[in-house]
């Protein structure tokens, strides 16, 4: 069996790559692929990575070099040389990681479980997927509940959105009464909106292309919806702004900053942009009185959460190798007569 793996992570010092992968669809990705003549992949797409991971008898699998040129053809943008590639053991020790959350920015979070989750049973229902990957795959979220289950790596872990929220109250010092606008209804919207709930926030807005789901969602969380074309207008009024909403471009533009910028009379407003692709213009940091955080600037707070996790991230990491070497051993026993039974538990000849 050979595997091969393209990884574009919040580790790398530069984004552009990641964020371009990140607006095409992952179905789009793998039909293109399937078009082309790859029998097997499948992707992870996360607001913190684009994973490729591809499959199949050595000699059917194509080249790094291969993928890149597709994904950067599909991406408009030279992706290669921003990509970690990764073979066989290790990058089943990679995905086995990201399942564990242990290669997540927040180490230890349980969003990305799920998303492996979603990332598999979209290349299933594709048709993208045969024997080598479904057990990769079904080993990676196996390996993902076994490390949460059996060490304290998730324990007092957060997510992204959840960091999100620190980094709000850390500005602010209490979020009583301040307002505060999340942009977007998805999943990481919905976290971020009822940890600031938790927190005391003193007014929330929720605002999405869908109606109602951004009325769903201010109702869950005790806050107010407002229509997606009205969103600007709040900007004048929020203290700080989330913004996740999947969009293929930026939403939150310089110019509507600067209009309301000129209705606040010199207060400050927080933008949080935790969006991939980005949601809100670069740019607008260089206003007087406007301050943009994104996901490379979360780095003090996940540090402060890592303190005093060492040894469960540790007893995490010995599980993952020993259930890698394990499926690294089932996946070399496919060439062989006797292929052996991946289990649980252990390993057996059939």
């Amino acid at each position: 069996m050979k595997l091969l793996s393209l990884s574009w992570t919040h580790k790398a010092s530069a984004a552009p790559a990641r964020e371009a992968l990140a607006a095409v669809p992952v179905e789009k990705v793998l039909s293109v692929l399937r078009e082309r003549g790859c029998e097997e992949a499948a992707a992870v797409s996360t607001c913190n990575r684009f994973e490729l991971y591809a499959a199949g008898r050595p000699d059917a699998v194509r080249s790094a070099d291969w993928f890149l040129d597709i994904l950067s053809e599909l991406a408009s943008f030279p992706v290669a040389s921003e990509a970690e590639i990764r073979e066989d053991i290790d990058a089943v020790l990679h995905l086995f990681s990201v399942s564990s959350g242990l290669d997540s920015l927040v180490v230890g979070e349980t969003e990305i479980l799920g998303q492996t989750k979603t990332g598999y049973e979209a290349a299933k229902a594709l048709g993208m997927t045969d024997k080598r990957l479904n057990v990769l795959f079904q080993r990676a979220l196996y390996v993902g509940k076994k490390v949460r289950s059996e060490t304290a790596v998730a324990s007092g872990a957060s997510s992204v959105p959840s960091v999100a929220v620190q980094l709000a109250e850390s500005i602010f010092g209490c979020l009583g009464g301040k307002s505060a606008l999340i942009l977007g209804a998805g999943a990481m919207a919905e976290l971020a909106a009822k940890h600031l709930a938790a927190r005391g926030v003193g007014r929330l807005t929720v605002a999405n292309r869908t109606w109602e789901r951004a009325y769903a969602l201010a109702a869950r969380c005790h806050g107010e919806a407002v229509p997606w074309a009205d969103f600007p207008a709040q900007l004048a009024e929020a203290d700080v702004v989330i913004a996740s909403t999947g969009a293929p471009q930026a939403v939150v533009t310089r110019e509507m900053v600067v209009a309301a910028s000129r209705k606040r009379f010199g207060r400050s407003i927080f933008f949080i942009d935790i969006a991939m692709p980005r949601d809100i213009e670069e740019s607008v940091h260089q206003l007087d009185g406007v301050y943009l955080y994104r996901l490379e600037d979360f780095e003090a707070i996940v540090a402060k959460n890592m303190a005093g996790r060492a040894e469960s991230v540790a007893a995490a990491r010995a599980i993952i190798e020993s259930k890698a070497a394990e499926f690294d051993r089932w996946a070399k026993s496919l060439s062989l007569e006797k292929e052996l039974s991946l289990r649980h538990s252990d390993l057996r000849a059939r």
